[in-house]
C-alpha cells in the first residue's frame, strides 16, 4: 500500500500534532514552515492550557501525554480575578481544573522531537496555491501532493482558495510585553501574580490588564482595549519607544486605575511592546468542500484569545482529521469531507462560546458573569464531574 503525500502548510500546535498522529500510524506527511528554522521562534508565545478532551487527548493520540506530563504546570492553573479597582473576585490556587499549562515553545519543541527532521521544509513562505495543489512559494513551487491541509493560520494562504470569507476586525486590539527575572527585579509585583494568572477587567470601561506566569518564571503581560480597528496606527504612539508607550498606557488608557494594577507596566524595563489588533472569523463559518484541501485551527475558525480554546480546538482538528485519515488513507478527499462535517459544528459551538467570552470581558456586568462561569467550573470538578470543553459552564461534544 502506497503513502498517500500530504502536505501541511504551518508547523504550529496543530499541523504538527496532525503530522505527529500520521506518523504514529506509518503516513509520512510534509511541512511547510516559513519560518527559516526551528529556533525562530523558540521564544515566542505564551502559556497554553490543554484541556482534558482536546489538547490533552490529541497528545495522547500522539503518544507524547508522558512527554507533556513532565513539562506540565498544574500550578499554572492558579488564577486571581479583580475588578479594575483591584478588588478581588475569585483567588485560586491548589485546585485541578484539568488544564494544566505549558509553555508554547516548549510544545512546540516536543512536537518537533517527535518527529523525524526531514518532515519540516524550513524557510518556505506560502505565496499563492492553486487549485490543482500546486503551492507557490516565495523561493520555489512545489506540486503533487494528494491532500493540501491550511494549518497556517490567521491570514491562510490555503483558505483563500476555498473559501471567499476573511477575517474581520473583533473590535479589540492588545499591547503585549515581558517581565523577564521578575523575580530578582520585582519580587513583590512577583508574588502577588503568583504562579499562574492574574486578570484585572473594566467591565464597561472595555479594558484589561493580564499577567501570566511563564515556565522559566518570566510574566508575559498585555493590555486589551475595546478600540477602532485602525487605534494601534492611529493613536499617535511610536510604539517602539518603550518609554513612550508606558507612559502613555499609564497616564491615558489606565490613568485612573490604582498603582497595584498598573505596576506591571513599571515593572517593564527591557524588550519591546508587541501591538496586537484580533481578528476572528464569523462564528459558525464554513466553506463547500473542495476536493485536494481543508483546513485546521485558526485558518479554518480563527478565534480571539478569551475563552483558551485556540489551541486546544487546533489539536482536536488534527486529531480527527488524522482519524478520517487513517480510517481512509486511500481516500483523501472522504476523509478530509467527513472531518469537515463534524469539524465545522464543533467549531462553530467553540467560536459561539469564545464570542460570548469576549463581549462578557468587556460589557457591564462582565467581572461577576466571569465569577459565576469559573465558580461553576469549580463545582463541577469538586463533584468529580468532568466539564466538556468549549468554556466553563457550557458543553462542546463530538
Amino acid at each position: 500500500m502506497s503513502s498517500p503525500k500530504i502536505a501541511i502548510i504551518g508547523a504550529g500546535p496543530g499541523g504538527l500534532t496532525l503530522a505527529r498522529i500520521l506518523h504514529v500510524n506509518g503516513i509520512p506527511t510534509t511541512i511547510f514552515e516559513k519560518d527559516p528554522d526551528r529556533k525562530f521562534r523558540h521564544t515566542a508565545g505564551g502559556s497554553l492550557d490543554l484541556h482534558e478532551h482536546s489538547g490533552q487527548k490529541a497528545l495522547q493520540e500522539a503518544k507524547l501525554f508522558d512527554e507533556f506530563q513532565k513539562h506540565a504546570r498544574y500550578d499554572g492553573e492558579a488564577i486571581i480575578l479583580t475588578d479594575r479597582f483591584g478588588q478581588e473576585h475569585i483567588n485560586v490556587k491548589g485546585i485541578d481544573t484539568g488544564r494544566p499549562e505549558i509553555d508554547r515553545p516548549i510544545l512546540r519543541q516536543m512536537l518537533l522531537d517527535s518527529l523525524p527532521a526531514d518532515y519540516v521544509r524550513w524557510g518556505h513562505s506560502l505565496r499563492r496555491v492553486e487549485a490543482d495543489g500546486t503551492l507557490h512559494f516565495e523561493h520555489t513551487t512545489e506540486r503533487g501532493f494528494d491532500l493540501v491541509v491550511g494549518a497556517e493560520g490567521a491570514w491562510s494562504k490555503v483558505r483563500q482558495l476555498v473559501s471567499t470569507v476573511p477575517p474581520f476586525y473583533s473590535g479589540v486590539s492588545g499591547l503585549e510585553w515581558w517581565l523577564h527575572a521578575p523575580d530578582r527585579t520585582h519580587p513583590e509585583l512577583s508574588a502577588i501574580i503568583g504562579d499562574g494568572s492574574y486578570f484585572a477587567f473594566g467591565d464597561e470601561e472595555g479594558r484589561c490588564l493580564g499577567s501570566q506566569r511563564q515556565g522559566d518564571r518570566s510574566i508575559r503581560c498585555y493590555a486589551f482595549m475595546r478600540k477602532p480597528e485602525t487605534w494601534i496606527r492611529d493613536c499617535g504612539v511610536d510604539w517602539t519607544d518603550r518609554e513612550a508607550a508606558k507612559q502613555f498606557l499609564k497616564d491615558v488608557e489606565f490613568g485612573e486605575w490604582p498603582q497595584k494594577l498598573t505596576a506591571v507596566m513599571d515593572a517593564w524595563e527591557q524588550g519591546d511592546i508587541i501591538p496586537r489588533p484580533l481578528y476572528m472569523l464569523p462564528v459558525g463559518v464554513r466553506w463547500p468542500h473542495q476536493r485536494g484541501f481543508t483546513l485546521l485551527g485558526d485558518s479554518a475558525h480563527l478565534m480571539t484569545p478569551f475563552a483558551g480554546e485556540g489551541v486546544n480546538a487546533a489539536m482536536w482538528d488534527a486529531m480527527e482529521l488524522a482519524e478520517a485519515i487513517v480510517a481512509d488513507r486511500e481516500d483523501l478527499d472522504a476523509a478530509a469531507w467527513a472531518y469537515e462535517r463534524k469539524m465545522f459544528p464543533r467549531a462553530e459551538k467553540i467560536q459561539q462560546m469564545t464570542w460570548d467570552s469576549l463581549r462578557s470581558r468587556f460589557d457591564r456586568g462582565g467581572v461577576a458573569m466571569m465569577k459565576e462561569r469559573f465558580e461553576f467550573l469549580l463545582e463541577m470538578r469538586a463533584k468529580g464531574e468532568k466539564v466538556k470543553d468549549g468554556g466553563i459552564g457550557s458543553e462542546v461534544t463530538e
